[in-house]
């Protein structure tokens, strides 16, 4: 289930209706109730009449695909397979249903569509106002994914709920019957609650702009991570923050962890852009419940799959090419130039010392006012010891836990380590010159506790500055240079 309200993906080059029969130009439509949403679709390089033919077709389609896999409709094909009424499945269903175990397989079931049984027991829960039961969920949960499939995709112990998977398969079909009916169309957009495929070229002969909202502000404001620019792309979107379950005036995620039927809390939410919609709707649900880390090492092994995880205070954590997606505007640009770079070079001392542990340690740089511009690493994946590096645990780890999982790293080894920076800041925008301040903080078990600062300046020259700590880190070097 999607929020598509809250981060959705907006069209800075939008649409024109045609107004003059037969003259090519581009052409939109609207339509609601489409697998409980509203569907747009943009033609271009068509004459009015020829759009329309074309668009009909493809309405007719999605229709007839709508009445087999919604689960927002009791008759669809989908729903009488939950009622147990099938002897025999629809080539489609069975290829989405296919699609949604391979995803299960591939994901370590953080995307599964055999979460029907999890969704009513919430749904029944927030109509008689009680909490469900943690283990008897878990349990149903358990059941679940262990359930043996006949060869009909039916089992008692599944109820199959595939729209997190079915609104990309339909648009990646919409846009196939697209290109059919009309190869001599220069440029397709279909979007569905905010999830598209992008085809060809705009009105204007240019990629497709696509504008990417601050997670939290509402759609209609200005305020954009980026603009991504795409051609023969799929986007699609998955978050929390405002759908959401009240019970005893507590809220819980629309979002489901399918290991233990609880919902997701302080979790991420995730823009995927990839080659086809069926992966980027599926993928864009699994990094709402995976670890930052864990997804984000997923995307990287994914051909042509890029992402952006944001956590709800707003820390952005890219795929390597996410940002070879985006128009190269002032905002992210990158700040370095002449191939200059930002290099933190620290050292962990060999301590000689009875039950040594390794050290957690915290970096981040501040700006002149004291406030956190980029946190870069968190060697550490404990909570609880991670609560042990003071000052940084009570500025910014407690307030974002989920942030910790896209920054933690083991815990170091003594020797030589080295981060680098790309100028930008935790929402992934580029960093103004001025004056900063470098801060590493370090904590061991039964060891003591340090907090190393290096003031810098950032005005394009090169620099080197070092600092000395006195037992559990050595030499601190911040440099600047080519």
């Amino acid at each position: 289930m999607r929020c598509c309200f809250l981060f959705r993906l907006l069209m800075l080059i939008t649409a024109v209706m045609a107004t003059t029969v037969n003259a090519a130009t581009d052409y939109s439509e609207t339509h609601q109730h489409i697998l409980g949403t509203e569907l747009s679709l943009t033609l271009v390089g068509l004459s009015h009449t020829e759009a329309q033919d074309v668009s009909k077709k493809i309405m007719q389609d999605i229709s007839r695909l709508d009445a087999l896999l919604s689960n927002y409709r009791d008759d669809s094909e989908i729903s009488r397979l939950n009622a147990q009424q099938l002897k025999s499945l629809s080539p489609e269903l069975q290829q989405v249903l296919q699609l949604c175990e391979s995803w299960r397989a591939k994901t370590e079931a953080a995307f599964s569509c055999r979460i029907g049984n999890l969704l009513a027991s919430w749904r029944n829960a927030a109509a008689l106002g009680e909490v469900p039961e943690r283990i008897a969920l878990r349990k149903d949960a358990r059941r679940a994914d262990t359930a043996e499939l006949n060869e009909h995709f039916s089992s008692s112990d599944v109820q199959w709920q595939i729209d997190g998977l079915a609104k990309g398969y339909i648009l990646d079909q919409a846009l196939h019957k697209a290109r059919m009916l009309a190869p001599q169309a220069s440029g397709i957009k279909i979007d569905i609650g905010g999830d598209a495929v992008y085809w060809g070229s705009n009105a204007q002969g240019a990629p497709w702009q696509v504008a990417v909202a601050e997670p939290q502000h509402s759609p209609d404001n200005a305020n954009f991570y980026g603009v991504l620019s795409l051609q023969s792309r799929a986007v699609a979107y998955s978050g929390h923050s405002r759908r959401y379950l009240e019970i005893n005036h507590r809220r819980f995620s629309h979002i489901i962890n399918p290991v233990d039927g609880w919902p997701v809390s302080n979790a991420p939410s995730a823009i995927v852009v990839a080659s086809d919609a069926a992966t980027a709707d599926a993928l864009a649900t699994a990094l709402t419940v995976m670890p930052i880390n864990d997804g984000l090492a997923l995307v990287k092994r994914l051909p042509d799959v890029e992402a952006l995880i944001m956590t709800e205070t707003g820390k952005t954590f890219a795929s390597d090419g996410w940002y070879s997606l985006l128009i190269p505007d002032e905002a992210h640009r990158p700040l370095w130039e002449n191939d200059m770079q930002f290099l933190v070079e620290y050292e962990i001392p060999p301590l000689t010392v009875a039950e040594y542990r390794r050290p957690y340690v915290a970096v981040w740089i501040t700006d002149a006012d004291k406030k956190v511009v980029r946190q870069l690493l968190v060697h550490g994946k404990s909570l609880r010891w991670l609560r042990e590096i003071p000052l940084w645990w009570r500025r910014y780890g407690r307030r974002d836990e989920s942030m910790i999982d896209g920054l933690a790293r083991p815990t170091p080894t003594p020797g030589q380590h080295m981060l680098v920076w790309d100028g930008r800041d935790d929402q992934g925008r580029k960093v103004d010159k001025g004056d900063y301040v470098l801060h590493l903080e370090i904590a061991r078990e039964h060891g003591e506790r340090e907090l190393l600062r290096v003031p810098f300046e950032l005005s394009g020259q090169a620099f080197t500055q070092q600092v000395h700590g006195k037992k559990e880190v050595g030499a601190v070097k911040v440099s600047f240079k080519p």
